[in-house]
């Protein structure tokens, strides 16, 4: 694939264009430019952007790993580092959220938010990868990132995602085509493990008698093994569901950095394949 074609591909990632200058000119840095300071909209972004930029970079996470990213505040500490920031790096539906919207009108930037506008679950290795190239086409424009090796570090985490991709599906291959109910925020992710997901439920709030009713009947004429809830959204939302069908229940985790043994995104990835495969067992 061409230069030019790549960079066509990754900007219907980003919502809004990176920081000048352009990334060719930044490919180089002196080595005594300040280190950048960076917002992350949650810990996916976050751990790219570590990853990528190694040690030299300040990097501040919006979200808390282990809550939902929709129910949390913002704290003052976060607006002022916010205010200073050189780069503010988002996911595009955190621009709806009312607590993201009034910490921007407060901090009041001095460089607006880039939006990664990518769409589907980033526990899926293939947008996790189209992701971890998007982040990295911003991150080129930052204060002191040294361009080539930003890229050997992307090519580098790419590598081990597409190996660690192959060795948790060959890990999961006995699961394969196992009937699951899955929340909706896990599902994409259910279905790439290679479960058959027959249906899908929202946070706790919304699973009523009448779809509980449903979700049971389907789930007993499926013969579903498997309910897998949203650690994020809601860890036992599922479970009275589970104990109907006598199924295993899991939560798989959105998010990385909610354990400190679960840090980075190659962590929960394989965090979370094996609870799939330990509640089968």
């Amino acid at each position: 694939m061409n230069r030019a074609l790549l960079l066509a591909l990754l900007s219907a990632f980003l919502l809004v264009p990176a920081l000048s200058p352009a990334a060719d000119e930044s490919a180089v840095r002196p080595a005594s430019a300040k280190v950048p300071r960076l917002v992350a909209g949650t810990e996916l972004i976050a751990d790219i952007a570590r990853d990528l930029l190694g040690a030299k970079a300040e990097i501040l996470t919006l979200a808390p790993a282990g809550s939902c990213p929709g129910h949390h505040d913002i704290r003052a500490t976060d607006m002022a580092f916010m205010a200073g920031a050189d780069l503010l790096l988002l996911h595009a539906w955190q621009q709806r959220q009312p607590a993201v919207a009034g910490a921007l009108h407060a901090a009041a930037p001095a460089h607006p938010p880039v939006y990664l506008a990518g769409t589907g679950s980033w526990l899926v290795p293939e947008n996790q990868i189209a992701a971890s190239k998007a982040v990295a086409l911003v991150l080129k424009n930052l204060p002191g990132v040294d361009g080539g090796a930003l890229d050997q570090r992307l090519r580098d985490r790419i590598t081990r995602a597409e190996t660690l991709s192959s060795r948790c599906l060959q890990r999961l291959k006995p699961l394969a085509g196992t009937p699951a109910v899955a929340a909706f925020m896990q599902s994409e992710f259910t279905r790439w493990m290679g479960f058959n997901v027959i249906g899908t439920y929202g946070r706790t709030e919304d699973l009523t008698p009448a779809v509980l009713a449903k979700l049971v009947r389907d789930g007993r004429q499926a013969n579903v093994r498997l309910v897998a809830d949203n650690l994020q959204s809601g860890a036992e939302t599922g479970r009275p569901l589970a104990g109907e069908l006598g199924a295993a229940h899991v939560a798989f985790s959105n998010f990385p950095g909610f354990s400190p043994a679960v840090a980075t995104w190659e962590a929960l990835l394989e965090y979370n394949c094996s609870l799939a495969i330990q509640a089968l067992q």
